[in-house]
């Protein structure tokens, strides 16, 4: 049997409560601005995201969602792009924008 990527890295979970905060002010941010339409507009997205996903600067993104891992990044003092979260915000039901590169992979 291989071993899986996310059996060398523990994940950790933090309590809603702090999230939850954190999450009311992101949406109400991403509220002030309307999500991308053109094909040109979300394939731009897309690559900023998959550029976000392959910077190891911000630590391993297997197993997590792009939301998980920016505010991992944020709380270790990683400075993640901001750019990236209002992107995610702003498609919160389209896995395209939420689920990593990586997220169709056996790591």
């Amino acid at each position: 049997m291989s071993k899986l990527l996310t059996d060398t890295y523990k994940q950790v979970k933090k309590s809603n409560r702090s999230t939850n905060d954190a999450n009311v002010k992101i949406q109400s941010d991403a509220r002030n601005v309307a999500p991308s339409t053109s094909k040109k507009a979300v394939s731009d997205d897309l690559d900023k995201l998959k550029q976000f996903d392959l910077n190891w600067e911000f630590g391993p993104c297997a197993g997590i969602t792009r939301m998980e891992r920016w505010q991992r990044a944020q709380k270790h003092g990683l400075n993640p792009p901001e750019s990236v979260r209002d992107l995610i915000t702003l498609h919160p039901n389209d896995e395209r924008y939420t689920k990593s590169l990586w997220n169709d992979y056996d790591l």
